[in-house]
């Protein structure tokens, strides 16, 4: 499904260049619950942002379903984003003055869904993530670990072949990580959705299938556990 070859990415910091990636060679096949870790500065969620349109690369490629999303423009990277990947941050990134049904609807509402059918998708995955009942709740009203189901929800809703999740249980408590942690990997299964983490906690790495680890830029290891 992915495909990275020789990518390199450098940022400038004052008049010093950092190096963030030195020649990354990757495949990701379908259906994996892979972890890219490693210690800050090792290049983790610049991999992961490239991966997921959002920065752009120096040298390299990278290509998804035989897509080279790598030689897009901005606005081409933005609608392939919108429209194909599912995103999962740290701080969960909510719209405060939206219910957890609107959160998760207004995915779909920008791809022009028509309404019985976003209404019907919304409240199955919202259902399918725990949060039967709390729909029209907003995110003040809810735990740290639901406001994270409902940004699995909205990741999902769309059904993209592929979400990216960047430190998804940082501000979670470990009882609660674990819970997030199981709920994707459900999902993983259920959907066959290809989840690519960056992280350094050490639990998302026990959970993953596939361990990558970066070092200075470059993979260190890469380790399948199933």
């Amino acid at each position: 499904m992915i495909k990275i070859e020789g990518v390199r990415r450098n940022y400038k910091t004052g008049e010093t260049e950092v190096k963030a990636l030195r020649g990354i060679d990757l495949e990701v096949t379908d259906g994996e619950f892979l972890s890219i870790a490693g210690p800050s500065g090792s290049g983790k969620t610049t991999l992961l942002n490239l991966i997921g349109c959002i920065d752009s690369l120096d040298d390299g490629e990278i290509t998804i379903d035989g897509v080279p999303v790598s030689r897009m423009d901005r606005h081409a990277k933005t609608t392939y984003r919108r429209e194909n990947l599912g995103f999962i941050f740290q701080t969960y990134n909510l719209i405060p003055v939206l219910t957890a049904f609107e959160n998760v609807s207004f995915v779909l509402s920008i791809l022009g869904v028509g309404q019985e059918e976003l209404s019907e998708r919304t409240y199955r995955i919202l259902k399918e993530v725990g949060l039967e009942g709390m729909e029209h709740r907003r995110p003040d009203k809810l735990s740290g670990g639901q406001q994270q189901r409902i940004a699995i929800a909205r990741a999902l809703v769309k059904q993209p072949k592929i979400v990216l999740a960047d430190e998804p249980t940082a501000n979670l408590d470990s009882k609660t990580g674990e819970e997030i942690l199981q709920l994707m990997k459900q999902m993983n299964r259920t959907y066959n959705t290809t989840f690519i983490f960056s992280t350094h906690d050490k639990m998302v790495m026990e959970y993953a299938s596939r361990l990558v680890l970066l070092h200075d830029g470059e993979i260190a290891s890469d380790t399948r556990r199933e």
